[in-house]
C-alpha cells in the first residue's frame, strides 16, 4: 500500500514537471510575439488622455528589439522640447496637445509605438500599420527628396530628404518636428500622435468638406496628402488598412 502511494507520487511529480516545462516553453514563445492591442484602443472624442508616465508603466515589455538599427534613436529622450505654434490648428490644440509633445520614453521600437498609442488614445494596430507603411518601422528612413536648396537642412546639399523617421514627418510642413524627428524615435511617434489626435478631435482649421470630429481613418489619410478624402489619402488608407489585416510586424516575432 505504501509502495503504491510512493509510485503514485512519482507519477504526479513527473506530470507536474512536464506541465511546468510545457508552460514555460509556451511563455517563452509568447514573449517573442507583439503584445495584443487590448487596452490600447482609440479613445472617444473629448476623452481624458493618460500621461506619458502613466503610459510608460502600461507598456508591455519583454519583446526583443524589432529593428536593431533603431537602437540609437530609440534611446534618445529629449531633455527639453520647445514647440512653436501650429498654424492651421485651433487654439485648443495649441494649448492642450502641442505642449504635451516631449518624446520622453525609451524602449524597443514596438514599445515606443505602444507608448505613443496609449499617450494619444489611438488604436495601437493603426499606429503600427501606419509606421509600417511609412518606413517598415525603420527610424532611419528618409523620403520626399527635393532638388531645391531652400528645402534642405543646414549643411545638406540637394537633392535632400524632407521627410524623416518611422512615421515620415515632413519637416517643411510640420513646425518643430526636425531634427528630433530624425534623431528620436519616441519624439517622431509622439509628434505624429499629437497630429492624429488633433485631427480626430476636429481641431484642424483648414479642412473642409465633411471633416468633423471622430474620423480617425480619414485623419490617417490626411497625414499622407494634407487634404481630406482626396484620391491620394484614400489610396493610402487602403494600404494601411491592408497592413492591419496582414500584421506584417509578425516577422519581428521570429
Amino acid at each position: 500500500m505504501g509502495r503504491r502511494k510512493r509510485a503514485g507520487g512519482s507519477i504526479t511529480w513527473l506530470t507536474l514537471a512536464l506541465v511546468t516545462s510545457l508552460s514555460l516553453a509556451g511563455c517563452s514563445s509568447s514573449s517573442r510575439e507583439q503584445p495584443s492591442d487590448q487596452g490600447f484602443s482609440t479613445l472617444p472624442v473629448g476623452a481624458p488622455l493618460p500621461s506619458g508616465d502613466d503610459c510608460a508603466s502600461r507598456v508591455v515589455r519583454g519583446h526583443p528589439e524589432e529593428v536593431p538599427d533603431n537602437a540609437k534613436a530609440n534611446s534618445v529622450a529629449p531633455d527639453k522640447v520647445s514647440m512653436p505654434i501650429w498654424e492651421d490648428f485651433t487654439e485648443q490644440a495649441n494649448k492642450t496637445f502641442v505642449p504635451r509633445i516631449d518624446g520622453r520614453f525609451t524602449g524597443t521600437t514596438g514599445e515606443i509605438l505602444q507608448w505613443g498609442a496609449c499617450k494619444w488614445g489611438l488604436d495601437v494596430n493603426t499606429l503600427r500599420a501606419a509606421a509600417y507603411q511609412e518606413s517598415d518601422w525603420n527610424q532611419s528612413t528618409t523620403g520626399d527628396q527635393s532638388d531645391d536648396a531652400a528645402d534642405c537642412a543646414a549643411g545638406v546639399a540637394p537633392p535632400c530628404p524632407t521627410s524623416f523617421g518611422i512615421l515620415q514627418l515632413k519637416g517643411l510642413d510640420l513646425p518643430g518636428s526636425y531634427p528630433l524627428s530624425q534623431t528620436s524615435t519616441a519624439f517622431n511617434v509622439d509628434y505624429y500622435g499629437a497630429r492624429m489626435r488633433s485631427c480626430y478631435e476636429g481641431w484642424v482649421t483648414y479642412l473642409g468638406g465633411d471633416y468633423a470630429p471622430g474620423d480617425l481613418w480619414d485623419c490617417v489619410g490626411w497625414h499622407k496628402s494634407g487634404r481630406w478624402k482626396d484620391s491620394s489619402s484614400l489610396n493610402y488608407i487602403a494600404r494601411v488598412r491592408n497592413y492591419i489585416g496582414q500584421r506584417p510586424w509578425r516577422k519581428f516575432d521570429n
